[in-house]
């Protein structure tokens, strides 16, 4: 299907491209690709494409790239498209840019919508220990993340999951998903359900979001920092020497060490160390020192600072 109706998509990031191959290998009838403008990256300051552009040029694609509205709207109104699909573009669309079109725009976001609306839904439901996410299709209104549901599709958080995992989970479900609401929609059989339950917000993540306290936080909050921001900006800590540390991998541990928070209280050789905490205790394997390439916590805290056990990381 998809020669009756005409797509255009917008998304700029490699999580999108999925959700293009998709409908482009289901035969919709994409008319064009919107994404953000090349940015400059390097010493040298080489421009460099969004992925989705690179995606959408190898399937041989209009690829478009405005600036602003107005030229976005320019665009929308010479491609005449019936819908839009939306996916990771990463700009919030005006009424005027909205009422453009005969279907409205389509949106894929990470989440089972109301709950973590925003722009990282993942990494936050992950960093509070969800037991569940899903993705959730629904039509973009003025407002972020609040239109009515078209479809929702949920899967499970396993305790040992990082947020890669989930976002791989969630594309594999979530470009099938996409492409079964297109053509609801071009088949006028679609329903459209106001989103109801506890609103909960996914703001973006910041530095400071992801830094974790050994002394006063859980072992398992500290775990699931690690899962969740298990990529830039990753969880991170100071420690006693004042260096603050990105931490690579570390694993849960529900032992119990007789010793105050925040110290080592034991220790593999070339592996890691164990990390007492507020509640339960860490065993900290790779980690970042600022400035310095990643090392294990073991020959950087006990072979490099001579730490010893009891004294606090």
């Amino acid at each position: 299907m998809g020669g009756f109706i005409k797509i255009v998509f917008l998304g700029t990031p490699d999580i999108a491209c999925p959700f293009l191959s998709e409908l482009y290998k289901n035969g919709i009838n994409i008319v064009g690709v919107i994404t953000k403008m090349d940015s400059r990256a390097g010493r040298g300051l080489l421009p460099v494409s969004p992925a989705i552009k690179c995606a959408a040029l190898e399937m041989k694609l209009p690829v478009f790239q405005p600036l602003n509205n107005g030229e976005l709207k320019k665009i929308l109104l010479d491609l005449k498209p019936d819908l839009g699909v939306v996916v990771a573009y990463s700009r919030l669309l005006k009424k005027e840019i909205l009422d453009l079109l005969p279907y409205g725009f389509i949106n894929a976001h990470f989440s089972l919508l109301p709950k973590y609306r925003g722009a990282a839904p993942v990494r936050w439901a992950v960093a509070n220990g969800e037991k569940k996410t899903g993705i959730t299709i629904f039509k973009i209104d003025e407002n972020m993340d609040s239109g009515p549901i078209i479809m929702q599709k949920e899967v499970s958080v396993g305790e040992n999951e990082n947020s890669i995992d989930i976002f791989n989970k969630l594309v594999d479900i979530g470009k099938i998903a996409l492409l079964d609401s297109i053509k609801s929609i071009a088949e006028n059989k679609a329903n459209y359900i106001p989103q109801s339950g506890e609103i909960t917000f996914a703001p973006k993540i910041k530095m400071n979001d992801t830094f974790i306290n050994f002394k006063k936080d859980e072992a398992y909050k500290i775990h699931n920092y690690v899962r969740a921001f298990c990529f830039e900006p990753r969880a991170r800590f100071v420690s006693s020497k004042e260096k603050l540390i990105q931490i690579i991998s570390a694993k849960y541990m529900e032992k119990d060490f007789d010793f105050p928070p925040g110290s080592i209280c034991a220790f593999e050789k070339h592996k890691g160390i164990f990390i007492k905490c507020q509640k339960g205790s860490i065993f900290l394997e790779k980690i970042k020192p600022e400035s310095k390439n990643e090392i294990n916590s073991y020959d950087y805290f006990i072979n490099g600072l001579r730490l010893k056990i009891g004294e606090l990381i």
